[in-house]
């Protein structure tokens, strides 16, 4: 009995331990794109693994740290009930970073503002040629 009593701890750490380490992955976009349109604009275009039923929204930024922006994709659910499937979820907004901002720092939420996706992009220089380099 004193073997069984002293392996329950140390399966009990490992269980946590391992819950507390999926927790706290996020998945990476499948496509992240970020082109500078001018100088007041960035074309980002993201896709991301989610639910049939979530719709994006208009993409939230922090203030600025020198040429970095944090970009959120928040995601509302478009119905009650929704089968677990999962699907790509993609969206392609112009927003408003002037410059000196060239990299992103993008995350992707689901409904409940658990982060779903992360990535880290430095903007191409397009200076309006990437609107005709949609695809």
């Amino acid at each position: 009995m004193r073997k069984t009593m002293a392996s329950i701890p140390l399966a009990l750490t490992a269980a946590l331990c391992g819950g507390a380490a999926l927790a706290q992955e996020v998945a990476s976009f499948t496509e992240l794109y970020a082109c500078r349109i001018d100088a007041e604009r960035i074309l980002l275009r993201a896709t991301f693994d989610g639910s049939a039923c979530w719709a994006v929204e208009k993409a939230g930024m922090a203030e600025p740290r020198g040429t970095i922006v944090a970009v959120h994709f928040p995601t509302t659910s478009t119905a009650e009930i929704c089968t677990m499937q999962i699907v790509p979820v993609t969206t392609e907004q112009v927003i408003e970073v002037h410059e000196p901002v060239i990299d992103l720092d993008v995350t992707a939420l689901d409904p409940e503002n658990n982060d779903v996706a992360h990535g880290v992009i430095e903007a191409s220089e397009g200076q309006g040629d990437c609107l005709e380099a949609r695809g």
